[in-house]
């Protein structure tokens, strides 16, 4: 918690904080999406506006070519502390594109160089490069210990749930009605002692019938219908982590970030 109020200070200072991004490391995985991806943290990070970030490309024109080979794979305190100095950003994320069976799992942590410490981590889970790429805000929110962004909005997906609602339950009430004066009508049709009514009229109840047995399936399946593309649309949680099923050698076991 503290280091998060410690980000935040320095964020509020008068100068925004350099970070520098380093290239996505590729595990099993196509060293193009690793790229791809690289790319989008970098737009996203600087479109939230934290911190002056200072990209991968930036950091090649900025270093010699044998410095790039010393210092962009390094992972340790001391090698990222020398990369901090070298092109004077204070903070440094890294981040692993790991291939873990058929998902993806993307691991970022942001590096204080001067403290020589971790300032926060963030994991994610997904089938593909464009299912990371969407929860990213969140995934660098929490790996930068920034403000996490507002939640995606519910108000589309809850309207077409409420109104696929009330449409399926009134069509469910008409359908419902239809049946029922059809069981009655079949039933005073045989009773033999009965006195019968005019036959106009049994054809009008007849013609209803079939008007709300028409009618109220129709709306109770358009009303389904607007219920599940309420719930095909509803955003899920963008901070929630996620586990997969991973093949291993003697078997398959859970893998990812459990919320």
């Amino acid at each position: 918690m503290w280091l998060s109020v410690m980000v935040l200070s320095t964020l509020l200072a008068a100068d925004k904080p350099k970070l520098a991004v380093l290239d996505v490391q590729a595990v099993g995985v196509e060293p193009e999406k690793a790229v791809a991806l690289g790319d989008a943290i970098t737009q996203e990070l600087s479109r939230r506006g934290f911190f002056e970030v200072i990209s991968s490309n930036d950091l090649r024109t900025l270093l010699g070519v044998e410095r790039q080979k010393q210092l962009l794979g390094c992972s340790d305190s001391s090698c990222t502390a020398e990369l901090s100095g070298a092109i004077g950003a204070r903070f440094v994320l890294q981040a692993s594109l790991t291939r873990l069976g058929d998902s993806l799992q993307l691991s970022l942590q942001m590096l204080d160089s001067a403290k020589a410490q971790t300032v926060a981590r963030s994991v994610r889970l997904a089938r593909d490069v464009k299912q990371l790429a969407a929860v990213l805000p969140w995934a660098l929110a929490e790996a930068t210990a920034t403000p996490l962004p507002p939640a995606p909005s519910k108000v589309l997906p809850w309207t077409f749930i409420g109104v696929g609602a009330t449409v399926f339950a009134g069509g469910g009430i008409v359908a419902i009605d239809g049946f029922s004066r059809e069981r009655a009508l079949r039933a005073e049709l045989k009773e033999t002692s009965g006195v019968f009514k005019p036959l106009d009229v049994y054809r009008e109840e007849v013609e209803v019938i079939g008007r709300n047995k028409a009618a109220g399936l129709t709306a109770a399946a358009v009303g389904a219908a607007l219920i599940g593309v309420g719930i095909f649309i509803f955003p899920k949680d963008p901070t929630a982590g996620g586990v997969a099923l991973v093949p291993t050698g003697n078997g398959v076991m859970i893998a990812g970030v459990f919320p």
